[in-house]
């Protein structure tokens, strides 16, 4: 249930792979093997705890379980085990509301008070603002976090949940900002179950589950009695895995509710590459954001390269973190499902898709490694502190706050910098490095970002 609006292949600098020249090496990898290597890595750096499937054309790359699926019990993951989904069920959530649209049961320019008459400011919420989450409709997603976080792991009464974020302010007004929400996909399965007649669960099976064969997916994960089944965890400190409370999927619902496995994921993406269970006009509709925005109808969409489509979900929820990404034009599939939380930062997927997207396309990629975080004084941190040129268009602001450093490049989010020196620091969401360097008198001057080769920012 959580959101990743930026390209999630992009990097700190680019929307693009930045060149590098490569070692040439007399016995260079195959592709398998450089996947096996690099997520061997991975689960040894205890940065993957999960089940990955990396597809291209059909044909299934890497399919194999890392970690342990049960750490108490030694009980490792395999290709069998079992993940709550979080945000990937957004896919499913959308498909059955274009079906309805399809079948002339609703419209996408349907007003939200249509089916909640009562609902604040309805009028002026469409059911295409809930999906691209410019409704302005508080997330709900914060109960998971808060007092209530022992009510969620139980079953809880729609209405309760629905009074949650119901009457918060919005957080503008609808159809003006992106602010993402899973409260408007919670609506969209009361919506399905208000047309249907039928609980939203049932509807997902009956649509889809049961006709793609999709036996290893479901709903209620905390009754779920099967051997495939994960134990989630966070990682504390960067160093234990701690065993967390599962959330009900009653509370997650439309907007998160599901578990499943890669097979039966990779199954779902035969359905969209090859354009089925809807029109293939609904189909490029729903991959096709509205103004050129990050959101369609239950995906996420960027572009890489030459302007290649990629749609993605991800999801984080309390023990699990899940990734799905597809290029349909090249049909390549990359599915991670993980029983680690990202709470952590070294258990953020983001590098791990972002490298597995490179191998398969052939661009230089580096194996993971451990950086060693050292204690700096809060004196020669804030020495660091101010803007840098990258070029023309991009500014590298470095700023203090709370005891520690943090960048923030023009367009991006902010990311920690972590020390492994007096001058050098890392990032750990992203393989980025920087050096800052100074002159003879001792002023910073400017700061290199090691990231695909050496990129100069001169001090402003």
């Amino acid at each position: 249930m959580k959101n990743r609006i930026l390209f999630i292949i992009s990097l700190l600098l680019c929307a693009a792979f930045l060149p590098v020249h490569a070692q040439q090496r007399p016995n260079p990898k195959t592709t398998v093997q450089k996947l096996e290597e690099y997520m061997t890595a991975s689960a040894h750096l205890h940065r993957f705890n999960g089940t990955v499937l990396v597809a291209q054309k059909g044909t299934v790359l890497l399919k194999r379980g890392f970690g342990w699926r049960d750490v108490k019990n030694n009980i490792p993951n395999d290709t069998s085990s079992l993940y709550q989904l979080g945000s990937i069920t957004k896919t499913f959530t959308g498909a059955v509301i274009l079906q309805l649209q399809e079948e002339k049961k609703l419209s996408l320019n349907d007003r939200l008070t249509k089916y909640f008459p009562d609902y604040p400011q309805g009028d002026q919420i469409t059911l295409e603002q809930l999906f691209l989450h410019t409704s302005g409709i508080y997330d709900f997603k914060n109960i998971l976090y808060g007092p209530d976080s022992i009510r969620v792991t139980r079953p809880v009464f729609k209405e309760w949940l629905v009074a949650q974020f119901k009457d918060k302010p919005l957080t503008a007004r609808p159809g003006t900002a992106v602010n993402y929400t899973n409260s408007g996909y919670y609506l969209l399965g009361l919506i399905i179950e208000k047309i249907t007649g039928k609980p939203f669960e049932t509807v997902v099976r009956e649509r889809f589950f049961r006709p793609l064969q999709l036996a290893q997916s479901g709903f209620d994960f905390v009754n779920l009695k099967n051997r495939g089944k994960t134990t989630g965890y966070t990682f504390w400190k960067d160093s234990v895995l701690v065993e967390t409370r599962t959330i009900d999927s009653t509370v997650a619902y439309a907007a998160g509710g599901m578990y499943s496995s890669v097979g039966d994921l990779y199954r779902w993406s035969r359905v969209v590459q090859n354009r089925r269970m809807l029109k293939p006009e609904t189909w490029e509709t729903a991959l096709t954001p509205p103004d050129k925005g990050n959101w369609g109808y239950g995906w996420g969409i960027s572009y890489f390269g030459e302007g290649k489509k990629l749609i993605y979900q991800n999801g984080n929820i309390p023990g699990f973190a899940t990734f799905y990404v597809q290029v349909p034009e090249d049909d390549v599939v990359v599915i991670l499902l993980c029983n680690v939380d990202d709470a952590s930062d070294l258990t953020t997927l983001d590098p791990i898709v972002t490298d597995l997207m490179k191998i398969v396309y052939d661009e230089p990629y580096k194996l993971p490694v451990n950086r060693k975080v050292v204690p700096v004084s809060e004196t020669v941190l804030r020495q660091y502190v101010g803007n840098y040129k990258l070029d023309a268009a991009r500014t590298l602001t470095v700023t203090y706050e709370a005891g520690k450093l943090f960048l923030q490049v023009t367009g991006q989010p902010k990311f920690e910098l972590f020390a492994e020196s007096q001058t050098k620091f890392f990032l750990k969401t992203v393989d980025a490095q920087l050096t800052f360097f100074k002159d003879a008198s001792g002023n910073v001057t400017q700061v290199i970002v090691h990231q695909g080769g050496n990129h100069v920012a001169k001090r402003i």
